[in-house]
């Protein structure tokens, strides 16, 4: 009896012994990972402290930079480069550290994102506004970046008019704010960037390039006045 027993007991080890082996070596990968998002994240704060210190010494060195809004140094542009893979990054960043300079360097280096990472982000930047973990100033500057158009460029896309419709039904999120997502959504920021570009191209026949051209560009402005003074 004890060695039919004896051989159930090995039997059923031998079955069983991938599977305790898997679960082993999932563990492990477990545990070998955390080490590895966290050695990725040390490397992102101090890339995070290095486009800060050059960003400092670019415009020390060129003002104009400053003055024109031109993104500085190669740290800043490889860390917007890498916008899209560094979203959990940038907001984990936001919310553990306090020093302004380096939080406005997270904040103004994802201003590569397309559509679709630029909802995601600014629906964790709220989250992060709600948790009083992010300024209002701070949520403005993610909602419009200072080196990208994209929200009004995009105006009209249906997911960037779900996220800012989602945004404003929220109570706390500030008037000046929620004044900026209606700028921004209603086209008007649209129209006056075309605005400005009309005054640039056509309004001197010296430097126009095509009258068609800025026919279409006038008409288009009309259009999205009209629309926006319409509906809102």
């Amino acid at each position: 009896m004890r060695r039919f027993i004896l051989y159930c007991v090995l039997s059923l080890g031998c079955a069983f012994a991938p599977c305790l082996n898997v679960c082993s070596a999932a563990s492990n990968e477990s545990e070998t990972s955390a080490p590895l998002d966290e050695d990725r994240y040390q490397a992102y704060v101090e890339k995070i402290a290095k486009a800060t210190r050059d960003y400092a010494e670019d415009y020390a060195d060129n003002p104009l930079r400053k003055a024109f809004g031109v993104p500085p140094s190669k740290s800043f542009r490889e860390l917007a480069d890498a916008g899209a893979e560094s979203i959990d990054l940038c907001i984990r960043f936001l919310a553990e550290n306090k020093e302004m300079p380096q939080r406005g360097t997270a904040l103004s280096s994802m201003y590569k994102l397309d559509v679709d990472r630029y909802v995601v982000f600014v629906r964790k930047l709220a989250k992060l506004y709600h948790s009083g973990l992010l300024s209002e100033r701070e949520l403005s500057g993610g909602i419009q970046y200072r080196y990208s158009d994209l929200p009004v460029e995009q105006y009209n896309n249906p997911k960037i008019q779900a996220l800012f419709k989602e945004m404003v039904a929220q109570e706390d999120i500030p008037p000046d704010i929620k004044e900026e997502i209606r700028y921004i959504r209603s086209g008007e920021g649209f129209a006056r960037k075309r605005w400005n570009d009309f005054d640039r191209e056509c309004t001197r026949w010296s430097e126009m390039r095509s009258i068609a051209a800025c026919v279409s560009l006038a008409t288009q402005i009309l259009k999205v006045y009209a629309v926006s003074w319409l509906t809102w």
